[in-house]
């Protein structure tokens, strides 16, 4: 028999007494509210109904992974990454179920109060659902709160870590590679590809995660209050996920091109602020303006290449899950016309309506910071899986205190494979001896020093330092030994005192100025604004070639090295510098082994041992005096 209000009396006990069953009472049964179940006929035919349910449900879970498709292997790996901070991030998933059940709660109190408590005109169950309803909007602020803070807590933690870890790789990074990379787009990696790998593991993890619930939630409470309405709401969703995974395909090398392509103008940008005074020089202002104009616009081009086709696409998208919107209103009038629903359910679909659809609207704008991210994360782990070709050997040892003796054994190096610079180089270098080395430019003078050094290893060949092959040296036990002066000094941007303290931070400011006195650097310092807490500049701006140099000499004097390595050291001063420096130099070099390229023959004079490079092999060994006496020789020649 059916009631005036479109429900209908069936038996539902053994007495045959007659209760008031709704279409949706399911729903309120699942609430948690006493209602009686249907008869087994109705079931069986709506069983298989909820087989479909299940299987749709299914395919919306894998639905949300394929909209977020990205390359099998990167997905994984950049998951991975959240696992040092799962603590906080198990936690807010866990503030997020919570907030989330609150969310999708107060839809059902519609359903109650309208379906059940209104037509009875039951005055306090109102109030208590209503009570329920407010406690529940409470509940969930405060989980969604904690929530927030949580990730965000992980979120920059990963941030911070994640850019440590690859300064520590590239820190660590043999000079080959470092050669090989522009420092622009290295900064680039660190800085905003990491930054897009942060908005995806906690922001994106965060809406995806919450969008795949709600989307799961809202259509299993959807397919319980009306089995084949909310089949016909949540069916334009296969629609949405076939669409969204071809986008995927096209959109991709949009993305990934756009990451490269911000690393070359980083780096050009870089390049050009490091050297302004360079470009100013040679009034090549509107030149570089248009080199890095040019690389912007292939930035913009990709980039709104990405644009046109998401606007292209997407509006197609959103008018398919549109779809479902429409066929819920369409289809609740329907079934409440033939008497299968209630104004109770219908208004809770449309409460339902907006935790549905927009997850969807959601999970389209994630996709774009997914695959962002999935470009970004492969620039990160070409840094990070880049192998280290120059590091310790499994047993490679401290070295003791040096005596200074050094050897090399048929030593062949190159640069590039094919294109040696050292060919078969056998020398010895007896402890204290001071030894420069002459020669036309690029021939490999500089590069001897490396190999001693150990920023290279030799193609062919051995060094040794006291007899002791480098390569079973630990790398810090070897440079931390070996003082360096540069042909182009870095100083950092902070203090003199911070920059000459860099290789030994815990002397004190006597030694700092004992150290400087030695360099001839002590009077000029003084002279500067602030002495020793003057900022130099970055690389040293603010001061002189000579200035620079100077400072240089006091930091390898301050670090009390056993051996010393100068490239150039006063090719770049200027004249009325280099009697200072070369007097510092003299005071630096007494009493150690000392390597020097030079084009002064000043220093050469004075050395211990001249050695004379052409080709790549070594010319000409000996004293600067029984190598001035050889007739037609080359030394004899530069002293001529």
């Amino acid at each position: 028999m059916a009631n005036t209000n479109g429900s209908k009396k069936i038996k539902v006990s053994k007495d045959d007494s007659m209760r008031e069953v709704y279409p949706n009472a399911r729903a309120i049964e699942v609430a948690g509210w006493c209602c009686p179940r249907v008869r087994a006929g109705r079931r069986s035919a709506e069983g298989s109904r909820g087989a479909i349910s299940i299987a749709m449900l299914v395919w919306l879970l894998r639905s949300g992974l394929t909209i977020l498709r990205v390359n099998q292997n990167l997905l994984p790996r950049i998951a991975r990454l959240l696992w040092p901070y799962r603590w906080p991030v198990m936690g807010g998933a866990a503030c997020l179920v919570v907030a989330l059940a609150m969310e999708l709660y107060p839809p059902l109190v519609w359903l109650r109060v309208v379906d059940v408590e209104l037509p009875a005109k039951n005055i306090n169950g109102m109030a208590f659902w209503l009570g329920t309803y407010l406690l529940s909007v409470v509940i969930g602020q405060i989980f969604t709160a904690a929530r927030t803070l949580l990730l965000e807590i992980a979120g920059q933690r990963l941030t911070l870590d994640l850019r440590l870890q690859l300064y520590s790789k590239l820190q660590n990074q043999s000079a080959e590679y470092l050669s090989r990379q522009r420092a622009g787009d290295l900064i680039s990696r660190i800085t905003s590809d990491v930054e897009a790998i942060q908005d995806l593991l906690i922001n994106g993890t965060d809406t995806v995660l919450a969008s795949a619930l709600r989307l799961v939630a809202v259509a299993g409470i959807l397919i319980i209050l009306q089995p084949t309405l909310g089949l016909l709401v949540i069916l334009p969703m296969f629609g949405v996920g076939f669409l969204l995974a071809r986008y995927n395909t096209r959109v991709r090398p949009f993305y990934r091109a756009a990451r490269r392509r911000l690393g070359e103008f980083t780096a050009r940008l870089s390049e050009n602020i490091t050297g302004m005074r360079l470009i100013q020089s040679f009034a090549r202002e509107d030149g570089e303006f248009g080199v890095l104009k040019g690389l912007g616009q292939a930035l913009l081009a990709e980039q709104i290449g990405a644009v046109k086709l998401r606007n292209k696409r997407f509006p197609f998208i959103r008018f398919v899950a549109a779809l479902g919107q429409f066929l819920m209103l369409a289809g609740g009038v329907a079934f409440i016309m033939m008497g299968k629903f209630t104004l109770g359910g219908l208004l809770a679909y449309r409460g339902y309506g907006r935790y549905f659809f927009g997850p969807v609207d959601d999970l389209v704008g994630v996709n774009d910071l997914v695959q962002r991210a999935s470009a970004a994360g492969a620039r990160i782990f070409e840094v990070l899986d880049a192998p280290i070709s120059l590091q310790n050997a499994p047993d490679a040892q401290p070295i003791p205190p040096l005596r200074g003796e050094i050897a090399f054994e048929n030593v062949s190096f190159g640069y590039d494979e094919g294109h040696p610079v050292l060919r078969d180089i056998s020398l010895r270098i007896l402890p204290g001896q001071r030894v420069v080395i002459l020669g036309p430019s690029g021939i490999g003078k500089s590069t001897l020093l490396t190999l001693v050094a150990r920023f290279y290893d030799p193609t062919f060949g051995r060094v040794l330092v006291d007899g002791i092959d480098v390569r079973q040296i630990t790398l810090q036990s070897l440079r931390s030994q070996i003082g360096q002066v540069q042909q182009d000094t870095f100083l950092f941007n902070a203090s003199v005192m911070e920059n000459v303290r860099f290789g030994r931070p815990s002397a004190t400011k006597a030694e700092v100025e004992q150290a400087c006195r030695v360099a001839n650097a002590h009077a000029f310092i003084c002279d500067l604004p602030k002495g020793y807490d003057t900022l130099v500049g970055e690389r040293g701006v603010k001061l002189s070639g000579g200035q620079k140099q100077r400072i240089s000499i006091a930091r390898a004097v301050l670090a009390n090295p056993a051996m010393l390595l100068l490239d150039e050291p006063t090719s770049a001063v200027e004249p009325d510098s280099e009697a200072a420096i070369l007097e510092a130099l003299e005071r630096l070099m007494h009493g150690r082994t000392t390597l020097i390229v030079t084009h002064r023959l000043s220093l050469a004079r004075s050395a211990d041992c001249v050695v004379v490079m052409a080709g790549g092999r070594l010319a000409e060994v000996g004293s600067p005096q029984e190598l001035a006496v050889i007739p037609g020789g080359r030394f004899a020649g530069m002293m001529t």
